[in-house]
């Protein structure tokens, strides 16, 4: 995954490119994804990473237009 101008700014894609970019594990696993497992670590600033950038969802119930 790249990095875009909507992650630039998140401090769990600097924590996880700081990493990443050190680790041949972490770096073997970006290049060939689902063939090489990250650093323990670099797992664990990955999926901080990913829970970051995926939409969550709103858990709020709507308003009502209507009564």
């Amino acid at each position: 995954m790249a990095t875009s101008t909507s992650t630039v700014d998140l401090p769990e894609d600097k924590a996880y490119l700081n990493h990443h970019f050190n680790c041949p594990y972490c770096i073997s696993a970006g290049a060939t994804p689902g063939k090489q497992e990250r650093c323990p670590e670099g797992l664990q600033l990955w999926q901080a990473y990913r829970l970051a950038t995926t939409p969550q969802e709103n858990k709020q119930p709507r308003k009502r237009l209507y009564k």
